[in-house]
């Protein structure tokens, strides 16, 4: 080879380098550049408002400033089954489940955020028309109760003590759906309801009456952790890092803002299930705690979890602090 072919294969080389240099250096910074595709369920509570807010608040664009481009998928079945089967990224889902089922085939379902009904602020009831001639929970005898469908695990916990303390007997347990419940007594569906807030406000700010309410700090415990926002351990270490940390800063930024904000979470839960208000219904409504990854109150994570043991449900196999997240999980 002579001497100037030997000049152009170094020179080419050089740039080949140089080329392989500036891919290396400059890919990781194009990556951050473009935004993260994430796949997030969503219902219409207040389990799911935090996405909704991170979306739809022009005035802060949690998930336009994380570069998080989200593709939102109505939950249709149970949203932990949908996470572990890839339908979704991110979830909301009931601490219930995520406490007695975490595991999935060698990766963890664990906790980004978490959301809980407080102690003296009653959040569920049981409503009946205004024109029913029940006065008491006694009068449920021989009737329909009807209950949100996603909210099935929970009056399988309150209801025995509701039988066994007022000696309730032929109660028919009716599921409904979302859109069920506005016309459920005019329709002949149900004789009462069992519903939490959002829905127990809207149903009272119509008119119908309260039977009987608190039954989950009655029949449950105190304070209950209700959900937790949760991401597989293998997509946040691994399959998509940087669009989990994306993800993690848009929530618990939305987090601190409806915290701060209780009204906004009124008006926002009203306007994502498209109701009319002329100021009274948000009088109606009360809305849960909304916690950070670091707010999460695992004291009360540890209670439930043995409240479920206790009941045969679920076992202890899982330390309360394993099923959250840590920070270092997300450092960069």
């Amino acid at each position: 080879m002579s001497i100037r072919a030997k000049e152009r294969l170094l020179n080419f080389l050089i740039i080949l380098g140089v080329l392989a240099l500036l891919f290396v250096v400059g890919y990781p910074q194009y990556k951050e550049s473009l935004p993260s595709k994430v796949k997030i369920g969503i219902d219409k509570s207040f389990s799911s408002l935090p996405f909704y807010v991170a979306k739809m608040d022009t005035s802060r664009n949690y998930f336009t400033i994380e570069k998080v481009e989200p593709e939102f998928i109505e939950i249709t079945g149970d949203p932990l089954q949908g996470l572990k089967d890839g339908t979704f990224d991110m979830v909301a889902v009931p601490w219930y489940r995520l406490i007695i089922s975490p595991g999935l085939n060698g990766d963890t379902v664990k906790s980004v955020c978490g959301i809980e009904l407080k102690s003296g602020r009653v959040t569920d009831a049981i409503i009946v028309s205004p024109d029913s001639r029940m006065k008491n929970v006694k009068d449920l005898k021989g009737k329909n109760l009807g209950y949100m469908a996603a909210d099935e695990y929970l009056i399988n916990l309150v209801f025995p003590g509701l039988e066994e303390d007022f000696k309730l007997t032929k109660v028919t347990l009716v599921p409904l759906q979302i859109e069920d419940v506005p016309t459920a007594f005019t329709d002949k569906k149900v004789d009462a309801i069992y519903l939490l807030d959002p829905y127990r406000g809207y149903m009272v700010y119509k008119g119908n009456k309260v039977l009987f309410e608190g039954l989950i700090s009655n029949y449950i415990m105190p304070s209950l952790p209700l959900a937790a926002i949760v991401m597989r351990q293998n997509y946040v270490k691994t399959e998509n890092r940087l669009a989990a940390i994306r993800m993690k800063n848009a929530v618990e930024a939305t987090m601190s803002y409806l915290a701060r904000n209780p009204e906004a979470a009124k008006n926002f839960i009203i306007k994502v299930n498209g109701w009319v208000s002329d100021g009274t219904l948000t009088l109606n409504i009360r809305i849960p705690e909304y916690q950070r990854l670091s707010e999460i109150n695992v004291k009360n994570v540890e209670r439930l979890q043995t409240e479920l043991v206790q009941r045969g449900i679920g076992t202890c196999g899982f330390k309360p602090t394993e099923f959250l997240f840590s920070k270092l999980d997300f450092r960069r």
